[in-house]
């Protein structure tokens, strides 16, 4: 299928990792529209591949349902030692008929719709669509866009056959050429996206505006800010809810229990006598970003959620310290390292420690100041998305212009 102008399909999976992931897609299709002279759709993997859907609630379930961390990865693992015995290293080369058999609805995509160039933003998505393109035999690119270096420690999620992968850091692309024995020049470091406004496709409202301003009129305090943002594990954050209500009730805080009502509503119970918090499950964009914005022209901001990559790079952009907590999944693993190693907040291991490391922060808020600080000058330095969107738009261009 020859078109007069070049189409690029960005292929996400919605059920893996949370908001994070599609989120993340969102915003990659967006650099793409602004840096490359293409047509570029964006589409979720499920539909095409129904069991990556099946996989993808099995994390949730893992995700949720896990005692503590310790079972979190084991059985995290679990579910990708048995994907990766089904899709072994250099299956896409030679697809086995079981495996065409599971893949047959995506080549049938790929050979009827024949994009100049195809995105995984996984790299196990990335790799399926390298074997569908040989399958389909149409002259499709494949492009493995790493949203998560963290995952590069799967070898699920490890390949040298895209004809281009992306990575926001330098290290994350002498780990995949040391562990897969690549081309070098089909791994291009472009730093790390953030998610920006792109926030306003996942916010929708829920329930009306609070009154009197989203903090209820504390805006202007010059107390410590606090937002709790909580998408996995929530009776540790509401432990730490009443922790914080028992100790420091003065504190102007946000507790947004993500896609969880009734997480919210019984963070809202517990806290019922501290009438100038604000507790969410769904916030719209206005909300979310007037949250932000008070939160990050505060001296004393915070975020406190567990140690993501997406969520503490978005806090960082922003110029918000953060507060996490380890979740245990081996692709989050390196994110305490990101946090140490350039002053944005600290990640803590265990809940003991973030309550810990809650009560000095709020006693002596001059210490979110100092992180506040080196928070900002990472964001300065790293997290330039205009250099970003460039460096994205001169790695694929070249692809585009050989079709």
């Amino acid at each position: 299928m020859r078109r007069d102008r070049p189409h690029i399909q960005v292929l996400s999976p919605r059920t893996w990792g949370e908001f994070g992931n599609y989120l993340a897609a969102t915003r990659f299709s967006r650099v793409l529209r602004g840096s490359v002279d293409a047509d570029v759709t964006l589409l979720e993997a499920e539909p095409i591949l129904p069991w990556l859907g099946e996989a993808g609630a099995e994390i949730r379930t893992i995700s949720l349902e896990s005692p503590d961390a310790t079972v979190r990865t084991e059985r995290y693992m679990g579910l990708m030692a048995r994907l990766q015995e089904r899709f072994p290293a250099g299956f896409e080369v030679g697809p086995t008929p079981v495996q065409q058999a599971a893949l047959a609805p995506l080549t049938e995509h790929l050979r009827s719709t024949a994009p100049d160039v195809v995105v995984g933003t996984k790299g196990f998505v990335a790799r399926l669509c390298v074997a569908a393109v040989g399958l389909a035999g149409v002259r499709t690119r494949v492009v493995s866009h790493v949203t998560n270096p963290g995952l590069l420690q799967l070898p699920l999620h490890r390949s040298p056959h895209p004809d281009l992968t992306l990575v926001g850091f330098a290290w994350a692309r002498d780990r995949l050429l040391a562990s897969t024995g690549g081309d070098p020049d089909r791994v291009r470091v472009v730093g790390p996206l953030v998610a920006q406004h792109d926030l306003r496709d996942f916010m929708t409202s829920e329930s009306a505006a609070p009154t009197a301003g989203p903090w209820g009129g504390a805006q202007d305090s010059g107390r410590p800010r606090l937002i709790i943002f909580c998408n996995r594990g929530g009776d540790v954050y509401l432990e730490l809810l009443r922790h914080i209500a028992a100790r420091h009730p003065d504190t102007d805080l946000v507790f947004v229990g993500y896609d969880d009502p009734g997480l919210a509503r019984r963070a809202a119970a517990d806290a019922e006598r501290l009438a100038h918090w604000r507790f969410h499950s769904r916030l719209t964009q206005a909300e979310y970003f007037d949250y932000i914005d008070r939160a990050s022209r505060s001296p004393y901001g915070l975020l406190v959620s567990k140690a993501g990559p997406n969520t503490t790079l978005e806090a960082a952009y922003f110029g918000i310290p953060v507060l996490m907590l380890e979740s245990g999944l081996p692709m989050e693993q390196w994110v305490p390292g990101l946090i140490h190693d350039h002053g944005l907040g600290r990640a803590c291991a265990e809940p003991e420690d973030l309550f810990r490391t809650v009560d000095d922060w709020l006693a002596r808020p001059s210490t979110i100041e100092e992180h506040k600080k080196t928070t900002i000058g990472f964001g300065e330095s790293v997290l330039d998305q205009d250099a970003v969107a460039h460096r994205i738009g001169d790695a694929v261009r070249p692809l585009l212009d050989a079709r």
